[in-house]
C-alpha cells in the first residue's frame, strides 16, 4: 500500500508549540495526512528573563560538562552565547538526536548522545566523576523532571541547574478542541502536554496517540490511549510512528 492510500482520509492532531510544529506539519501534509495544529504550550523566557543563564554562560569554563535535555534548551543556550566557540571547549551531553542537531548546526560536537533517549538512559551512559572532572551545568526547562539532577548527584557530580525556558499554557478555542477530539490520532511529545489536554477534554479522544519516548507513552496509556511510540526524539521517528499507526 502506498503512502497516499495509507493516509487517505486520516486526520492527525499535532500538539507541539508553534515554534516546533512546522517540520512535522510539513512532513505529514506531504504524505497526505490532514493535520490539525493544536499547540498546547508556548515556549517562553524564564521568569528572570534569562539572567541566570547568561551568568552561567559567562562562567562556562568552570564546568567540565554542559548537559542539555531538549532542543529548546539547546537553542536558548546558543542564543545566549556571545561566542559559540566557548562551547567547543566544554564536553556536551544531550538527550535525543534533535537536541544534538542544534549543536551540530553550529559546528559544535556533542560528546554523549545515549542510545536510550530519555533521562534514565542518559544516566546509564554517563560516566562517573573524577578529581579533575566533577562539575556539571544542567540546562533544562523550568518544570523538568528531577531524574537527571538526582541521578548525577548520586553519582558524585557537583551539578548546577539553570532554567533556559518555560512551557506556558496556550489559550485554546473550544471549536478547535472539538475538531481535535474528532480526529483519528493525536501526537504528544511530552507528558505535560498529555496532562493538559486530558484536563481540558476529560477523555482519551481521539483514541490513538503517537508519543515520543517511554515516559510520555506511559502517561498516555495510563489515561486510556492506545499508544504508538516513536523510537527517537526526532521528526523522522515521529513520522515513522505515524506510519505504523496508519497501517495498524
Amino acid at each position: 500500500m502506498n503512502s497516499e492510500n495509507l493516509f487517505s482520509g486520516k486526520s492527525v492532531v499535532i500538539t507541539r508549540s508553534s515554534e516546533q510544529s512546522e517540520p512535522l506539519f510539513s512532513e505529514l501534509t506531504n504524505l497526505g495526512v490532514k493535520v490539525i495544529s493544536l499547540p498546547l504550550i508556548t515556549i517562553a523566557d524564564p521568569i528572570d528573563g534569562g539572567r541566570e543563564l547568561l551568568d552561567k554562560v559567562r562562567n562556562l569554563k568552570k564546568y567540565n560538562w554542559v548537559i542539555v535535555t531538549s532542543s529548546n534548551g539547546a537553542h536558548r543556550l546558543i542564543k545566549t552565547m556571545q561566542k559559540v566557540d566557548d562551547l567547543k571547549k566544554t564536553k556536551i551531553g544531550v538527550i535525543g538526536k534533535a537536541t544534538a542537531e542544534v549543536f551540530e548546526n553550529f559546528e559544535i560536537s556533542v560528546d554523549l548522545i545515549p542510545e536510550r533517549t530519555f533521562s534514565e538512559g542518559f544516566l546509564e551512559a554517563f560516566p562517573s566523576p573524577s578529581k579533575e572532572e566533577n562539575r556539571i551545568l544542567l540546562v533544562q526547562a523550568e518544570k523538568a523532571r528531577p531524574t537527571i539532577y538526582e541521578g548525577l548527584t548520586k553519582l558524585g557530580w557537583q551539578v548546577e541547574k539553570v532554567v533556559a525556558y518555560r512551557n506556558i499554557d496556550t489559550k485554546i478555542e473550544k471549536t478547535l478542541l472539538s475538531v481535535a477530539a474528532d480526529a483519528d490520532a493525536i501526537v504528544f511529545t511530552a507528558s505535560s502536554a498529555i496532562n493538559r489536554y486530558y484536563e481540558i477534554i476529560g477523555v482519551p479522544k481521539p483514541p490513538d496517540a503517537i508519543c515520543i519516548g517511554p515516559i510520555t507513552a506511559e502517561t498516555a496509556r495510563n489515561l486510556g490511549w492506545r499508544v504508538f511510540e516513536a523510537r527517537e526524539q526526532s521528526v523522522k521517528d515521529l513520522v515513522e510512528a505515524v506510519k505504523q499507526w496508519a497501517g495498524s
